[in-house]
């Protein structure tokens, strides 16, 4: 994420980026981010997966759903899916027209 904020590849610029974890007050039960990145009101919220398995969309209408504890903090959101194995194909047809929404692989960050 630092290099793609340097090479000017992000939607937003941030000086602070990490984990989240809380108390989700809908739900009444501890959620976790793998990071999140802001600046104002907007936000990176990313899911990282280290699986032999290829991501679904699950992963990622459940990083949705955890991000709507931060609705009246940001109005912009972003999701980033970070995957060793790819995306499975219902996952990739589900976000192929919303451009808030990058699937980055091990390969692509490697150039491998």
């Amino acid at each position: 994420m630092w290099r793609a904020l340097k090479d000017k590849k992000l939607p937003i610029s941030f000086k602070k980026i990490g984990r989240w974890w809380g108390n989700n007050p809908k739900t009444k039960e501890q959620e976790e981010i793998d990071f999140i990145a802001k600046s104002k009101n907007k936000a990176i919220f990313g899911e990282c997966k280290y699986r032999n398995e290829k991501l679904d969309i699950d992963v990622l209408n459940n990083l949705i759903r955890k991000s709507d504890i931060f609705d009246k903090k940001y109005t912009q959101k972003y999701y980033y899916l970070f995957s060793k194995s790819g995306f499975t194909s219902r996952l990739l047809e589900g976000v192929t027209k919303n451009k808030n929404i990058e699937l980055i692989e091990l390969k692509d960050i490697y150039n491998v």
